[in-house]
């Protein structure tokens, strides 16, 4: 059991591409399995124990703060646009409905932010239907779509919907604060037995952004984006990412006392952080 790989978590969504290109390419991580999934996927095995260490939703720390610890200085974040949390709708946000909205079935943060913009915002209080509809169908029966990841950027790009609200910055501009979509968070079962293989990876992935960081000011970065996003797309999205965790702890902490406030989690958690020394 002592000897098996190190189960990492690995979001196949360009918000990441460039953390794990530079854990792949500037790090021989021979005693690491990456294990594939959406978000709301990951969350499952990270909360089975099929996981040792993940980039997941941050609502899931906040649901089950006791199985965890956190990987410190390093977040999938959004300090105004995010461009891929998106509210798809056929009407203005201010006209939607108060009909059930479809909701992406590979999110979980980004459903609880809707839910709670959706109330502190504008005062509503539409039923989320989780869905694995295609954009378009999802649209075809409700009166929006919350699309997260590539999804959205694909429909953003496609111009599947009339009218397309960026979470992120919706959250922005009624908090002032920047949003925390995904933390990196150790399974506290893992860390009894894989304490130092776990510490090592975590100052490597810490190596990692800021690799991934510098790259994003040279042309490099432009050669690991999917070949579906345009140049000047990658270079924007990217770049309106933060993969921090310092300025965005107030932010992630207002999501919590949020959640809290419409029944998503019991109580804002304490922030405990993996100890790396």
């Amino acid at each position: 059991m002592r000897n098996r790989l190190l189960r990492v978590g690995r979001i196949p969504y360009a918000n990441l591409l460039p953390i794990f290109h530079a854990l792949t390419t500037h790090f021989f991580l021979d005693n690491v399995r990456f294990v594939t999934g959406t978000p709301s996927e990951l969350n499952r095995k990270l909360r089975a124990g099929r996981l040792d260490i993940s980039p997941s939703s941050s609502i899931e720390y906040g649901k089950n703060p006791g199985l965890y610890l956190l990987c410190p200085g390093i977040s999938i974040s959004s300090r105004s646009k995010v461009m891929s949390v998106l509210l798809l709708s056929n009407d203005p946000l201010s006209r939607i409905s108060d009909d059930p909205v479809a909701v992406s079935g590979a999110s979980d943060t980004s459903v609880a932010l809707l839910e709670i913009l959706l109330r502190e915002s504008l005062g509503k209080r539409n039923r989320l239907v989780r869905t694995h509809a295609t954009p378009k169908e999802a649209l075809r029966r409700h009166p929006a779509y919350l699309a997260i990841g590539d999804e959205a950027i694909r429909a953003s790009l496609d111009g599947t919907a009339k009218h397309s609200t960026d979470l992120g910055e919706w959250w922005r501009r009624e908090t002032g604060l920047p949003f925390v979509f995904a933390l990196w968070i150790v399974s506290r079962e893992a860390l009894l037995l894989r304490r130092e293989s776990l510490r090592g990876f975590a100052r490597t992935l810490l190596s990692a952004k800021r690799i991934a960081r510098e790259s994003l000011t040279r042309p490099e970065h432009l050669r690991i984006g999917p070949a579906w996003m345009p140049k000047e797309l990658r270079t924007a999205y990217w770049r309106n990412l933060s993969y921090e965790l310092e300025e965005e702890v107030e932010g992630l902490l207002r999501f919590y006392r949020l959640a809290k406030k419409i029944g998503r989690i019991p109580s804002v958690p304490p922030l405990r952080f993996l100890e790396l020394t």
